[in-house]
């Protein structure tokens, strides 16, 4: 049974990648507290502890906003890290990245899109994505766009239920454009690529683009919620009524994939598989 080292252990994805490959390998998970990617020594003697041979990076500075007033942290999160393991790792690495290497101008993109991305948050996973490319000849990059549900409250879906159900007016931005995907079906899709023994880079979306206000109207139908209170808004006003919302998000975004065996994963259906996990 192969063993596989999932790095931010605390996250939604990192979970439901922890649930879903359990079954296959010996899958061992770590938060920061055990496993500091950032610190070399640290990730020397993990590696060294557990000898892996597939690497799932799912750690990330994620906060698209905190990157625009701390770059260096992540760039040492998202990017540098990912050197610490180079010289003590040959198996497989498989870098999580995101939608954000894009500028938003022409999406959905493919895998042969150009890069072009715009604030920090993706210009130091873009990096991180070059540094896998040049250091580890086994590798899997992919790139996803707006996760969504798993046992974290920190995720659009549970969001938009929680003040929903609290009668709460919630603003959503109604001209940024998506893809969403499950942590549920990007788990499966990870676990799949892993014996197709896929390699180069993937993208992972569902078979709907939508608006994140579109997006919240289909959450509020599926649960039956009031969608009343869903109000949508611009990105230039919600820019102006946030005091820290100061990152440039890729407006028209998105991702398809010129890989023709992966499976078409349906977002209402994944809303819908949610909802009944819930009840």
């Amino acid at each position: 049974m192969k063993k596989i080292l999932i790095t931010g252990g605390d996250g939604q994805l990192s979970k439901q990648l922890f649930l879903e490959l359990s079954n296959n390998f010996e899958v061992i998970s770590l938060s920061k507290k055990d496993l500091n990617i950032t610190d070399k020594k640290n990730v020397k003697s993990i590696l060294s502890k557990y000898n892996p041979e597939i690497v799932i990076n799912s750690a990330a500075y994620t906060n698209v906003d905190g990157c625009e007033t701390n770059s260096k942290l992540a760039y040492d999160v998202n990017a540098n890290a990912i050197n610490n393991f180079k010289d003590f790792f040959n198996g497989l690495f498989i870098q999580i990245s995101t939608d954000y290497v894009f500028d938003g101008e022409n999406g959905p993109y493919n895998e042969s899109s150009k890069t072009n991305p715009l604030g920090i948050y993706g210009k130091s996973k873009l990096h991180g994505e070059e540094i896998v490319r040049d250091n580890f000849k086994n590798h899997l990059i992919i790139r996803t766009n707006v996760l969504f549900g798993g046992k974290s409250k920190a995720n659009f879906l549970a969001w938009v239920i929680e003040s929903l159900l609290l009668k709460k007016e919630i603003n959503v931005v109604d001209d940024q454009y998506n893809n969403p995907v499950s942590v549920y079906d990007l788990s499966k899709t990870i676990h799949n690529l892993i014996y197709a023994e896929s390699r180069g880079i993937i993208h992972v979306g569902s078979d709907t683009l939508c608006s994140r206000f579109e997006f919240a109207n289909m959450i509020a139908n599926c649960w039956n919620l009031n969608n009343n209170y869903i109000k949508p808004i611009s990105t230039e006003d919600l820019s102006r009524k946030i005091k820290n919302y100061l990152a440039p998000r890729p407006l028209k975004s998105g991702l398809i994939s010129l890989n023709e065996y992966l499976p078409i994963l349906s977002l209402k259906n994944s809303l819908k598989n949610i909802k009944n996990q819930k009840n």
